[in-house]
């Protein structure tokens, strides 16, 4: 509303039906594995919503945990929830630099490195983490 262009990302837990498949992918280091990520995107109310895709999101919905996207009950993870958060983390760090999105009158193409991340709970944590060690370093 204020003129600014706005992104958001989250992980794509299949429960995002209007969300179109960009037919972008990266990839991103997890553990001892390299994954690949889709992303998905829809732009509602002047925002670009992103949604990040990969088996380790869709399997907490598809029946296997009863829709517990965190752990099994309150107060216990998933044991690998430091893996599919810290892929979460690097796809959202690509996102601004590979996606083009062309939905607004006012704003297309990919949002670039002038960018500002706003890490919110502790599933984007890392972020800040991996700006720093990953990109910064290499002058990004």
């Amino acid at each position: 509303a204020r003129g600014h262009r706005v992104m958001t990302i989250s992980p794509r837990y299949d429960q995002y039906k209007d969300a179109w498949d960009t037919s972008v992918a990266v990839e991103v280091k997890v553990g001892d594995s390299i994954e690949i990520v889709r992303f998905f995107h829809c732009y509602k109310r002047g925002v670009d919503r992103v949604f990040v895709d990969h088996p380790m999101f869709l399997e907490k919905v598809w029946g296997k945990t009863g829709s517990k996207i965190y752990g099994p009950k309150a107060g216990l993870d998933y044991l690998d929830n430091e893996l599919r958060f810290s892929l979460l983390c690097q796809a959202a760090l690509e996102a601004p630099k590979v996606l083009n999105l062309n939905s607004s009158n006012y704003f297309s193409g990919p949002y670039g490195e002038g960018v500002l991340f706003i890490a919110n709970d502790w599933h984007t944590a890392l972020i800040p983490c991996y700006l720093k060690s990953m990109y910064q370093s290499r002058g990004i």
